[in-house]
């Protein structure tokens, strides 16, 4: 994989990328699948949402806004996905290195600008959070029914957490009061069905946008049959877009009303193709998985945090190997009001805050 190198008194150094991120989060997806499309080598530190982690201090000095992911490159800190994929793509040029945006004179690069203008600034935290606040917006959802209600108590005590931590940290209490303020908005805007009826209502339209291209790219490789991506041949910042969000989509239960029974078959078939992508398969897998494999770090971590004496390693393994046991068996590990299904809505409700 591809390094950076910055100067030293004693000639070249490495200078490590470093990401802070969580699995669920839409936007740590889709740092990581470009990092992983670069071939870059970085650090990883897991940013525990539903442990409210990403509103420590120590994360809110690196990232006032509270948010993830966040990747730390010497003296350059980028806090937003787009920004890292830009970053990314500006700083590693050499030809060992893949391109995620085409250069700008080409057809190619037109399209991928073209289209991450559109599906870079979709609202996927408000489909994702609208559609847990109004299941009866989506059908074959991997959300349980409990979740709507036991969301918003969560909230409430997100919202105490900040209130607490801004008294505790003075200097910080700007950047806290501004957080709690926007989950306010964001609870109060989402909440309205009507809102996000006229939201999923213009998602048609720019899937419309997206299968017409895909159309076109069939046509332009029919004859020679020869597969493309969104754009052009190669896996670019425009398919990191569209893959994260038909992944967050299905996990909503949408993908029926977008691209199932016949309807826009060429999304159909991209998403189909693109889950044996090797990069998406090791960022985001099978999407039945998503919320177990980020429910068993966070057992990990409570573990650690709380019983580090009672707890040894062979407990925690075996308790792991129990829980993996009922899942695979099908058992009500996540049943309403058990203390493993707290933890898998703690988690749905940190893949709607990024």
């Amino acid at each position: 994989m591809a390094t950076a190198e910055g100067e030293s008194e004693d000639g070249p150094r490495e200078t490590k990328l470093v990401l802070y991120h969580f699995v669920t989060s839409f936007y740590s997806q889709k740092a990581r699948l470009a990092l992983i499309e670069k071939r870059l080598k970085y650090e990883e530190h897991d940013v525990s949402l539903p442990l409210n982690e990403n509103t420590e201090p120590w994360f809110m000095r690196i990232n006032p806004s509270g948010e993830v992911p966040v990747l730390v490159h010497g003296e350059q800190i980028l806090a937003d996905a787009n920004s890292i994929i830009d970053y990314i793509e500006e700083t590693f040029t050499d030809d060992s290195v893949p391109r995620l945006v085409p250069p700008e004179d080409t057809r190619a690069g037109r399209r991928v600008r073209y289209f991450r203008e559109i599906l870079d600034n979709l609202p996927v935290a408000a489909y994702t959070h609208g559609c847990i606040l109004h299941p009866q917006l989506t059908a074959d959802s991997m959300i349980p029914s409990y979740a709507t209600a036991k969301l918003k108590g969560m909230i409430a005590q997100t919202e105490q957490t900040l209130q607490k931590r801004a008294s505790e940290h003075p200097d910080l209490s700007e950047a806290y009061m501004k957080k709690q303020k926007q989950l306010q908005q964001q609870l109060q805007q989402h909440d309205d069905i009507n809102y996000m009826k006229r939201l999923l209502h213009d998602l048609e339209e720019t899937l419309d946008f997206v299968e017409k291209e895909l159309v076109q790219r069939f046509k332009e490789t029919q004859e020679s049959g020869q597969q493309m991506w969104l754009c052009c041949e190669a896996f670019t910042a425009a398919d990191i877009a569209l893959s994260t969000l038909l992944h967050r989509l299905t996990f909503l239960g949408l993908s029926r009303r977008y691209w199932g029974n016949g309807i826009r078959p060429h999304i159909q078939n991209y998403y189909t193709r693109v889950q044996e992508h090797p990069s998406f398969k090791q960022v985001l897998g099978n999407v039945n998985n998503i919320l177990w494999s980020a429910v068993m770090p966070t057992i990990f971590r409570m573990v650690k945090r709380r019983s580090p004496h009672i707890m040894t390693g062979a407990s925690v393994l075996a308790l792991s190997a129990s829980l993996m046991y009922m899942y695979f068996k099908r058992k009500w590990v996540f049943a309403r009001g058990s203390w493993l299904g707290q933890r898998l809505v703690m988690n749905i409700w940190s893949s709607s805050n990024v």
